[in-house]
């Protein structure tokens, strides 16, 4: 049997991405669809939840036709779709005219792109109130770094992306962006880069995915908003 309003979390195999399929299970309300890159036991813990997982490579266009059929046997309709997925490289990482350049461009902006075109009609035929589209850009977009000219070029064009098809669903899908800043540390971080990271913004903590989660939940819940970026970054600006 199909199911009905479900949400769709791409990116969903780690960090942020399976913390929301995990609050999402939690809460009940609707099935959880998540797509991963690479197999991991946490993708195997998420299956384990009840969470319907699919293995796609978004660098790899050929495959997302196929995401797409796949999400079409599983569903009869999308509560929403959350464009999770990221791929985080500096430009020593990913110079100009390089695979792993054009992989930047490929993650947050075609992917999304497409799958909100293909995922339209799921949308549309959920009968709950809201429907929703959220992106996860960065909120260094406005406030930019002078060694990441690709990765925050093409979380730029997703913030883009994400105003022209609020105006071009409007009004039946709500589609906004959330732009966190510090989320989570990474392992291996040093005492010092956290301080330095800490001191940039007003409240300065490490507040966790729990804020990416409560930010998903005000977007979904507020039949108003539609076309904005969310900043999630404790008053960074205000530094």
């Amino acid at each position: 049997m199909l199911k009905e309003n479900a949400v769709l979390i791409t990116g969903g195999g780690q960090r942020i991405g399976a913390y929301l399929v995990r609050q999402f299970l939690l809460q009940g309300q609707y099935p959880v669809i998540f797509t991963y890159r690479t197999p991991r036991a946490e993708v195997d813990e998420l299956i384990a939840l009840g969470a319907i997982a699919i293995q796609c490579d978004f660098t790899q266009q050929t495959e997302l036709p196929g995401l797409v059929e796949q999400i079409k046997q599983t569903v009869s309709s999308l509560r929403a779709v959350i464009h999770n997925a990221s791929l985080w490289l500096n430009d020593e990482q990913a110079p100009a005219l390089s695979a792993q350049y054009q992989s930047l461009f490929q993650i947050h902006v075609e992917a999304p792109i497409y799958l909100n075109q293909q995922l339209k009609p799921l949308l549309n035929a959920s009968d709950c109130e809201n429907k929703d589209i959220i992106s996860l850009s960065d909120n260094s977009v406005n406030r930019v770094t002078d060694n990441h000219v690709a990765y925050l070029s093409s979380k730029a064009a997703m913030q883009t992306a994400s105003q022209v098809f609020a105006k071009k669903f409007a009004p039946d899908i709500k589609v906004n962006d959330i732009a966190p800043a510090l989320i989570e540390f990474n392992i291996g971080d040093s005492s010092e880069y956290k301080e330095k990271r800490l001191t940039q913004a007003a409240i300065p903590i490490e507040p966790g995915a729990k804020v990416v989660w409560q930010a998903v939940n005000y977007i979904m819940n507020s039949s108003y908003t539609t076309g904005i970026s969310l900043p999630l970054n404790g008053g960074r600006h205000l530094t």
